[in-house]
């Protein structure tokens, strides 16, 4: 049977980040859900460019995805936000996207933030630790 799904912790910050950013790779992988979370009840930074997903084939050069960008694909609320919600859930199909992508996320205050992967639908069987991004993997 065929493995689903990978998570990966992209990246967390300290707990007076303002912002944190990760690169994502999709390689192998058909969609993606991106959670942006954050430990204190605070909203989005409500200037447009700073929060948004970016795809790149080369790591390197980025494409900002509109759908998945402030702006064009939400509008920042400058609500605060439950602690126990994630700030930012974004799904992406990744079909006709590039490899890798870029998150972007800004509180709009000093909070410990974090980005999240789950990356899905594989185009290959992913049965081991190595491929599901994990230390050690059991399938009962």
């Amino acid at each position: 049977m065929r493995k689903n799904s990978t998570f990966v912790l992209a990246t967390t910050g300290t707990a007076t980040a303002s912002q944190v950013t990760a690169s994502i790779d999709t390689r192998g992988y058909n969609f993606a859900r991106i959670k942006c979370l954050g430990l204190t009840n605070v909203g989005l930074n409500t200037t447009v460019t700073n929060n948004k997903i970016e795809h790149s084939d080369d790591n390197a050069t980025w494409v900002v995805i509109d759908g998945a960008s402030a702006g064009t694909g939400y509008t920042p609320s400058t609500n605060t936000v439950a602690t126990n919600l994630a700030k930012v859930i974004a799904d992406i199909d990744l079909r006709g996207k590039r490899r890798y992508l870029k998150v972007t996320f800004t509180p709009n205050a000093a909070t410990v933030c974090a980005i999240t992967a789950e990356l899905s639908l594989p185009s290959d069987d992913k049965s081991t630790a190595a491929a599901v991004g994990a230390g050690a993997y059991a399938a009962t």
